[in-house]
């Protein structure tokens, strides 16, 4: 897919590149989950079946130009990814895998771009360097948000359990 050269540009070239994505957020998933599931360093997701994880991170993928859109405000992606931090804890998923899991996201979301040769212009690049900041800056946001809601739940469970030393030593 190869976007022409307008001079009204920038927001044609974004919007094709969020449609790319989400329409093909079904082949970046399986590819993605194939790597997560090969990783030695995000072992913990094996838990789960793969179709499960594929479509977390499907609803990652097809959500993006929601997520990037002006329209959305920042609290309610703060609220999103609060719980999925949350829930990430309660799974029992390490959180450097859930940080990693996010930082692959993103790397297969610009790989897929690259390869599918969409730029024909040094202007569509520039305007795809806009983009790769708002979305490294939003991948950023939700690694913190993510971070943070996870060590909550950590604080949380130790405070009922009465923390690590009590569970090692009631054993």
């Amino acid at each position: 897919m190869h976007v022409g050269t307008n001079p009204q540009g920038g927001a044609m070239i974004y919007s094709k590149l969020i449609q790319l994505i989400e329409n093909n957020a079904d082949e970046l998933s399986r590819r993605l989950c194939r790597d997560v599931f090969s990783r030695e360093e995000t072992k913990a997701y094996r838990k789960f079946s793969e179709d499960l994880l594929c479509d977390r991170v499907f609803d990652v993928y097809s959500r993006l130009g929601m997520w990037l859109s002006k329209e959305k405000q920042t609290g309610e992606v703060e609220r999103y990814y609060t719980e999925l931090g949350k829930k990430r804890y309660r799974e029992g998923i390490p959180l450097n895998e859930v940080v990693l899991t996010f930082m692959l996201i993103k790397r297969y979301l610009w790989l897929y771009v690259r390869e599918k040769h969409f730029f024909d212009s040094t202007y569509e690049c520039y305007q795809a360097l806009e983009m790769n900041n708002k979305v490294v800056l939003f991948f950023d946001r939700v690694i913190f948000i993510i971070s943070r809601a996870y060590e909550e739940e950590l604080r949380k469970e130790q405070r009922v359990s009465g923390g690590l030393f009590s569970r090692i030593f009631k054993k």
